[in-house]
């Protein structure tokens, strides 16, 4: 009776480890089952406003780990900041096509940012000019971002926009010094009345790229929209949920979008630039 206590235990012993291993790879078998099943239909545009050139740059790349797009909208005269936005996206696509960088994720977008500050300075030597920047990154259903500056990243789920990133504005500069106790709430206020950047890539002591800790799940029909100040400084939140909302492809609805934001006449108006990224599973 003792010895096949000890046999029953024993095999106990053996048989939970086996069990787990089964249960890790089949997990990771419907992981990556259920992220061949699923598509992203991305398109791109982009518009002038009232300024004489078009400064912002895009990219998109596609491998077995996953799917990147960058965007970045430069600043600077001459073509300090359409250099300075090519660069930024030319640097992130070629660190995330050159390895699997999913094992850290956040490591690849500091990374990222950080080499491209480094080439933009090298190259300005000395002249003002910069870019602020997003990157969205889709694997296995998951949504991992960074951004830099005042780029919005937004998730379109159930008729609502909710935006994923805070951005670095000098509205919420102030609103985190203020909540930190560096600021009170008059010079909260005075500065975010300011309309300048508080970060952006190609300056000294360049740091804080804003990422999320952890991946945001991907559900049926969501649509990824990155989208520059231009674009959402003129067109409402609601006006961008009437357009998102369309059954449409990505291509149309983006070129809808942009035709809406050319309609609008404003004062000082910026050139506009966007991504939408529809997750689909089929």
């Amino acid at each position: 009776m003792e010895w096949t206590k000890l046999s029953d235990q024993y095999l106990l012993i053996i048989m939970v480890p086996i069990l787990l291993v089964i249960l890790l790879i089949c997990q990771r078998y419907w992981a990556n089952k259920f992220a061949a099943g699923a598509t992203l239909d991305i398109a791109e545009e982009c518009a002038m406003g009232n300024k004489e050139t078009q400064e912002d740059a895009a990219g998109v790349a596609e491998t077995s780990w996953g799917t990147l797009a960058v965007l970045a909208d430069g600043m600077g005269k001459g073509r300090a900041g359409k250099m300075a936005a090519q660069v930024t996206v030319e640097t992130c696509i070629e660190l995330f096509t050159t390895d699997d960088v999913m094992s850290n994720v956040q490591y690849f977008f500091t990374q990222a940012f950080n080499l491209s500050n480094k080439k933009i300075l090298e190259y300005l030597q000395g002249n003002k000019g910069g870019a602020v920047a997003a990157a969205v990154l889709v694997s296995k259903g998951f949504l991992y971002y960074a951004a830099v500056g005042d780029i919005k990243i937004t998730v379109f789920r159930r008729r609502e926009l909710i935006a994923v990133n805070d951005g670095h504005t000098m509205q919420t500069a102030a609103a985190k010094g203020f909540a930190q106790g560096r600021l009170d709430i008059e010079q909260a206020l005075a500065i975010s009345q300011k309309k300048k950047r508080s970060n952006y890539i190609g300056r000294d002591g360049f740091k804080n790229v804003e990422m999320g800790t952890d991946g945001i799940k991907l559900v049926q029909g969501d649509i990824i929209v990155v989208m520059n100040q231009g674009l959402y400084n003129c067109l409402s939140w609601v006006e961008l949920e009437d357009q998102l909302a369309s059954s449409s492809p990505s291509k149309k609805i983006a070129e809808r979008i942009i035709e809406k934001f050319n309609k609008e006449t404003v004062q000082n108006k910026e050139n506009a630039s966007l991504f939408v990224l529809k997750y689909t599973r089929r």
